[in-house]
């Protein structure tokens, strides 16, 4: 059992457990949102043996999960569908998140499903608070509770902040039922042979404001000179990171073997009984 860690990586100030002791740290969502902690490293979430089998059937496209692209330059790509990347109207988006949360449960041992083991971990972090699926805009709707991705050689993701989404159309619903600040998880289903670090750097926005680093009239933040905490994420280990106030990026990954991930995006809803979950 790891005994927890409280470390700092320069500015940024994180805690690394095991999975088993969750349910000690229950203010760990409190103090990311209060900004006097930044991240929460899990390992154990699940075994090797788990991981592994789950790579294999992703390779094999077992299950037919629906698949979805990040831009081409990126060298990535997704089981499910990011809302980054959706239509503006989400035809079809609830239909398609029914049959994906299904499917990615099946995907894991009875019981221990990415909404069940994963969830159930982030609620010990929250005081009991449950983490779900974000509802949709009609009854019965739920969004994807998560997305896979696979990045490539040489896939990467360029510096961001989350809270950027909401100024997305496909976010409308989501920002009338949730708070702005957004956390993020990362499990790690297989690590790259090279890179594919989670680099956080020393850059901060206000959580509850969108700051649009990515749009073509932005001028970019200069990271040039800047020592980012650099995270490689072991399989079956996940971190929790507040991606909202602080700038981070994927580093450019290397090798034959993919990196899988799953993520989901995070918020409080505005009654604070429950935080959504999306992909």
């Amino acid at each position: 059992m790891l005994a927890p860690v409280q470390e700092r990586a320069g500015f940024l100030r994180f805690i690394e457990i095991d999975a088993g002791d969750a349910s000690k740290h229950p203010d760990a969502f409190a103090r990311i949102r209060a900004g006097t902690l930044h991240a929460v490293v899990v390992h154990d979430v699940y075994d090797a043996a788990t991981m592994a089998t789950v790579v294999d059937r992703l390779e094999r496209h077992d299950p037919p999960l629906l698949r979805t692209w990040f831009p081409q330059q990126f060298h990535a790509w997704f089981y499910g569908q990011n809302l980054n990347m959706a239509h503006p109207s989400l035809t079809n988006y609830f239909e398609q998140a029914e049959q994906f949360n299904a499917q990615i449960n099946e995907l894991f041992p009875a019981g221990r499903g990415l909404a069940a083991r994963v969830g159930g971990i982030l609620a010990d972090l929250d005081d009991g608070r449950p983490f779900v699926a974000a509802p949709g805009p009609r009854p019965n709707q739920h969004y994807m509770f998560t997305t896979i991705r696979a990045h490539l050689d040489e896939g990467f993701l360029p510096p961001h902040f989350d809270n950027e989404q909401a100024l997305r159309p496909t976010y409308q619903h989501l920002h009338s039922i949730a708070e702005l600040h957004m956390t993020s998880y990362v499990l790690t289903f297989s690590a790259a042979e090279i890179g594919g670090t989670l680099d956080v750097y020393n850059i901060m926005c206000d959580p509850e404001s969108a700051t649009p680093i990515s749009h073509d009239d932005t001028e970019p933040p200069d990271i040039s000179q800047m020592e980012p905490a650099s995270f490689a994420i072991p399989a079956g280990s996940m971190i929790v990171l507040d991606s909202g106030r602080y700038l981070h990026s994927v580093s450019p990954v290397g090798g034959t073997r993919k990196r899988w991930t799953a993520c989901s995006f995070m918020s409080l809803s505005r009654g604070r009984e429950a935080t959504y979950c999306w992909g």
